[in-house]
């Protein structure tokens, strides 16, 4: 059967970001969510030697700053246990953040083995989860996502499954195993719903895609260990847009790769970082860093992605890709789907 391929072509817009441990800017941002009105609810996941990196900064796609939220968790003596006995606010290791159709935000600690729960202002609401291998209990939660019914999808990280749950933490499903095969999970990480309510999951050491029903049925997969078009390398989220073409953050691989609904290559991003505004702030506040840059060798490399962790997309087709080791995310538009040609099971 002859089918045909879809291609899309994706022009840089600009970068937001730059390398802070608080105010204008991340530290390890690894993932996002996208409120009214252009506004960003970034992750920074921060390094454990600084708990108070660990922060949701609120911005906007045009880089304003607004503010931020979470009161940082810490490690070693003061450390933080799990659940209710942590500081109300806190975040240790967040790691995937989500809003429900009110404008809450979610946001998953694998440390803590909890889901926070914000405000769109940033107050504090409170949090469930327990940790644990039962139904409805978690352990290393990472992806988190919503369906248009309210149901929060979790990735269970260390328990290599994938549980639905109601916004309020009540246990209503849950599928995966352990393993390689069809429907098996091996450290499961980023997750997307599409606009039939599929789930696509980036399933992290088994370094592939899988598809299934809103219960779990397993419906497709596509990937495989290493560095050639459609192989990965640690993927680490995925993304699907309103036209089906599918995103994936190839972490090791320092790319995202773009594929048609079918699992089918289409193209890679590699990163055409610019300084963002905030960066030219600091360098402006800042002389002698900037004549060091105007001197300095190499830095040609800087465009490109380092450790891509989270890639979201919008409903306008705008692609924003959490940067994480430059502390920044990129924003690319996708232009018009075009026809890349006819595929009958050989090469096209």
């Amino acid at each position: 059967m002859t089918t045909r391929v879809q291609g899309a072509m994706f022009r840089y817009s600009h970068t937001i970001g730059r390398g802070e441990e608080a105010g204008p800017g991340f530290k390890n941002p690894v993932a996002l969510a996208l409120g009214e009105g252009d506004l960003m609810y970034v992750v920074s996941r921060a390094y454990d030697f600084r708990a108070d990196s660990k922060r949701i900064t609120i911005c906007t796609v045009g880089e304003e700053y607004i503010g931020e939220i979470g009161n940082a968790g810490r490690l070693g003596e003061d450390l933080l246990d799990t659940g209710d006995s942590a500081a109300a606010g806190s975040l240790v290791w967040p790691v995937s953040i989500d809003l429900d159709s009110q404008g809450n935000l979610y946001v998953s600690d694998e440390w803590l083995n909890r889901i926070s729960i914000f405000s769109s202002d940033g107050d504090w609401v409170g949090s469930w989860g327990t940790r644990g291998q039962a139904d409805g209990e978690i352990d290393q939660p990472s992806g988190i996502a919503f369906d248009s019914e309210d149901n929060l999808y979790v990735v269970d990280t260390g328990n290599n499954r994938i549980q639905k749950f109601t916004k309020d933490g009540r246990f209503l499903a849950k599928w995966g195993n352990q393993g390689s095969g069809d429907g098996d999970l091996n450290m499961p990480w980023g997750i997307d719903i599409d606009s039939s309510g599929a789930i696509y999951i980036a399933d992290w050491r088994n370094d592939r895609i899988q598809k299934f029903t809103p219960d779990g049925r397993f419906l497709m997969k596509f990937g495989a260990s290493g560095s050639g078009d459609g192989e990965f390398n640690r993927p680490t989220d995925v993304a699907v847009d309103n036209q089906g073409l599918i995103y994936v953050a190839d972490w090791r691989n320092d790319r995202i790769q773009v594929f048609d609904p079918q699992g089918r290559f289409v193209t890679q991003i590699l990163g055409d970082a610019t300084i963002s505004k905030w960066g030219e702030q600091k360098l402006d506040a800042n002389q002698d860093m900037r004549r060091e840059r105007e001197v300095a060798q190499g830095l040609e490399r800087e465009k490109f992605l380092s450790g891509p962790l989270g890639v979201e997309i919008d409903d306008d087709d705008r692609l924003f890709i959490l940067d994480s080791e430059r502390n920044r995310i990129q924003i690319y538009r996708k232009m018009e789907p075009y026809f890349l040609g006819l595929y009958d099971g050989g090469r096209l």
